[in-house]
């Protein structure tokens, strides 16, 4: 470490102004409606199980074992909960401010109008399908956000809530052909959005008996077998 240098100074950075942001529930509604306007037929509230059909994706977030158990499967992913917290309003947030993340910790935040989101893993995970938010920690997220972004110093804590992420030993997805006429597309431990373009059209391809565009080898359930060999080390 250069001398003069704190452990927890800032000594280097990088920034991809490139980088969007979306909002996946609308994404995914509006996807719903093109794919009914496109004559698809749309079955909500049904449960998988009971449906006939001559291909089945297991695509359903931390449940995804549990619907894997009846085709016979034994998919290895846990349900993991993990909190989000929004801030009061803060003051002259730049509207260019990009999504921050401390490396060495995984903290991070972004904004959101006059606000901003942050999120950090608990201290130890929290496994199972309770979500609920734990409101000690917020006193060590605020102190962390004021460590890193001092114009938001003074900010509470005003909106929290909590989710699941569907979490595979690796922190990779499984995907593609898991038995006759089933594929998986799920277990994405948190990174499913952004995967989500190239694993639709790698699913459709494959379920279509088309040409792959994508090799899906690394993600394939067979894996496991063997050990995952290539884990995730950041899962925000």
């Amino acid at each position: 470490m250069p001398d003069g240098v704190r452990p927890d100074d800032v000594v280097g950075a990088l920034v991809c102004w490139q980088d969007g942001v979306a909002d996946p529930p609308g994404v995914a509604r509006e996807l719903v409606r093109r794919a009914a306007e496109r004559g698809v037929e749309v079955r909500e509230g049904i449960d998988a199980t009971e449906l006939e059909a001559d291909a089945v994706v297991i695509a359903a977030g931390p449940h995804s074992a549990e619907l894997g158990r009846h085709f016979g499967l034994d998919l290895p992913i846990r349900a993991l909960c993990r909190q989000l917290l929004e801030t009061t309003p803060i003051g002259g947030l730049r509207e260019d401010l990009p999504m921050t993340i401390e490396a060495e910790t995984g903290f991070h935040f972004r904004r959101r109008r006059d606000r901003l989101v942050l999120a950090i893993a608990d201290p130890a995970p929290r496994w199972g399908f309770d979500e609920l938010v734990d409101e000690s920690l917020f006193e060590d997220r605020l102190a962390r956000l004021e460590h890193r972004y001092p114009a938001a110093a003074g900010a509470r804590i005003e909106r929290s809530w909590a989710g699941l992420y569907d979490m595979t030993p690796d922190a990779h997805p499984i995907l593609g052909r898991v038995a006759d006429g089933v594929y998986a597309a799920c277990g994405f431990s948190g990174h499913g959005f952004m995967q989500s373009p190239a694993v639709g059209r790698a699913l459709a391809e494959e379920i279509l008996g088309l040409e792959p565009s994508f090799d899906l080898s690394p993600f394939r359930l067979e894996r496991f077998e063997g050990g995952a060999v290539f884990p995730e080390q950041v899962v925000l």
